[in-house]
């Protein structure tokens, strides 16, 4: 499991064994290290894919600091949604109220038979 066989140990796998055990996870199966990597690889291939989208839609012939980060951000975007504001919250909880009574006194009459 985890410590086993260190000294030929890629030197990526080390990195996400050591974030595994700064999070304190200590004991996982060994598959764990490979799927990691292979996340992480995709995930970089695809944020360098996308990089080099902006690259080219910006006229450059290389990939600079800003294509990067214009690529992360339109990740972080799109794969995490924020929350809507407060005020939207606030009224989506008062319009629920208001319809919960209603379909309570509903519900009263019609089992109830009192229609």
């Amino acid at each position: 499991m985890a410590g086993e066989g260190e000294e030929d140990v890629p030197r990526d796998a080390k990195i996400v064994k050591s974030l595994l055990k700064s999070m304190g996870v200590e004991d996982y199966e060994p598959h764990v290290i490979h799927q990691f990597l292979e996340l992480w690889c995709r995930y970089v291939v695809e944020v360098l894919t996308d990089a080099q989208v902006y690259s080219e839609h910006a006229s450059k012939s290389n990939i600079d600091c800003d294509d990067v980060k214009l690529a992360i951000q339109s990740k972080v975007n799109f794969s995490f949604s924020q929350p809507p504001p407060r005020e939207v919250l606030l009224e989506l909880a008062a319009r629920g109220e208001r319809e919960m009574r209603l379909l309570s006194v509903f519900k009263i009459y019609t089992y109830d038979g009192r229609f």
